[in-house]
Formats: C-alpha cells, structure tokens, sequence
C-alpha cells in the first residue's frame, strides 16, 4: 500500500461522508494525521479538482472532478447499466424504494438506487455504506462469501456473526433474505441476490417499504423475477435444483426470520 495515496482516498472518503464543507483542523482530528499532511493532501486534490475550497470559510468540500468520476463509474459498469431499467421496472411495479447492493471489504454499498414515489417511502442508498453485517442486504451478501474470508468476518463473534453463522445454509440456498424490521426499525426489507456468467454472486437486491404496507407475499415474487432477469442478461444460469429449493422456501415459512432482528 502507497501511504500518501491511501492517505488521499481517506480524505476523499471523508469529504464524501460530511454533510456539509470540512476544515483542516477538523479533518486532521478525524483522520488522525498532522495538519500540515492534510493540507498538503487538500492542496494536491484542489490542483487536480477533487476537492474545492471555500474561499470564505476556508473549509473544503468534494470538487466536481468526484462527480465525474462516479458518472464514469455508472456509464462502464455492466451491472449498473442492466440493473437500471429493471430497477425502475421493480419501483414502479411495487410502489417501493429498489437498490442495487454490492459488497467490498465488509462494507455494502448502493451504485444504484430507485427512490419510491409515494409521500410515505423508505429513503434511497444515495451515496452511503453500511458495514455489511449491520444491513439485511449486507448480511444475504456477507454469507455469500467464501469460507475463508468468512471465517476472519464472523471471528468477532458478535450476535451478528452468531446470526449469520447459524443461518448460513439458508442464505447461501436461497440466496434471498426478507427482513421485518429487525435491522432497521419500522422497515421490511426483501434481498436476492444476482449472479453473473459462472453464477457467482456480485450483488443484489434490495426492496425497501414501510413495515405498516409491507405485502411480502405479493412484493417477494416482484424482488425475485427482477433479480433473475438482471442475472440472466449478465449470462448467469439458474440450475434446477436450486429453483426448486427456492420454491419450496417460499411456499414454506422462513426458518431464518430472527437473522434480521438480531444486530
């Protein structure tokens, strides 16, 4: 790892996360480096455009060069390309919120989120990330990894890891996770993931909706045709065997209800 360089995204990522402009001194504290590396990092990053600086203030926030490198994210990535007329399709549909989930270094984070046109509606994942295991999506997501590096993910053995452990079979069968509000309060969340051209996981789906208008039954089937059409159009195969597992999941109660109310 280049230090200065880390040092730099960890500037940016700050920047990213404020919710307004950010100081030197401020900037320094949070990321725990001495003022004159920060403002040599700033420096560099207004030069390139990353970062602006209010000449008033002094404070500095995100430049548009960091826009235009998430606009050129959105126009390669194949996924996001696919994911984002079914998504409109999945919102319109259900009335609800739909994301596309992906998961990196333990955190899940939303390239693509649809918001719901409803007064009363689950805010979009604009911009934000979660620690996986602290997120419905991001917990289906964490249980799709290899065993190896879950193994050093659950090692903390929080009632998360407990959660996840104990619900793995079910997680990596289904490849679904519907959650009643036990992640996040008053808000039912319907996972599934998507597969690519080996059919190995690379995201998935996320339906978002008020706990109180929440149909699972009818919203569930919604979340699944999109998900398999986006796998499909990413060359993925659905072997029978697991369709037929799907099915009877579905039809029967789920045994992992309780993952979700666990944090």
């Amino acid at each position: 790892m280049i230090q200065s360089v880390s040092h730099s995204l960890d500037v940016l990522e700050e920047l990213s996360k404020s919710s307004g402009e950010i100081g030197v001194t401020e900037l320094s504290k949070r990321l725990k480096l001495h003022k004159n590396n920060v403002f040599r990092l700033l420096a560099t990053l207004e030069l390139r455009g990353f970062v602006e600086q209010n000449t008033e203030t002094e404070d500095y926030r995100l430049g548009v060069k960091s826009l235009q490198l998430g606009q050129a994210y959105l126009s390669h990535s194949s996924i996001v390309a696919r994911a984002m007329p079914v998504l409109r399709d999945l919102t319109e549909a259900s009335g609800e919120t739909a994301s596309l989930a992906v998961i990196h270094n333990g955190q899940v984070q939303f390239p693509l989120s649809i918001e719901s046109k409803r007064p009363v509606k689950v805010a979009p994942r604009i911009a934000v990330s979660f620690i996986a295991k602290n997120s419905a999506v991001g917990r289906l997501l964490t249980a799709q990894l290899s065993d190896s590096i879950l193994s050093e993910i659950l090692a903390t053995d929080t009632p998360a890891d407990v959660a996840i452990r104990n619900h793995l079979a079910e997680l990596r069968t289904t490849g679904q996770m519907i959650d009643k509000g036990g992640v996040e309060a008053d808000v039912v969340s319907i996972s599934k993931v998507i597969r690519g051209t080996s059919n190995e996981v690379i995201g998935a789906i996320e339906l978002l909706a008020p706990q109180y208008r929440a149909r699972v039954e009818t919203l569930l089937p919604m979340v699944e045709e999109a998900a398999q059409a986006i796998s499909s159009s990413l060359g993925a195969t659905k072997p029978a065997l697991a369709a037929t597992l799907e099915r009877e999941t579905i039809e029967a109660p789920s045994t992992y209800a309780g993952l979700g109310r666990i944090k």
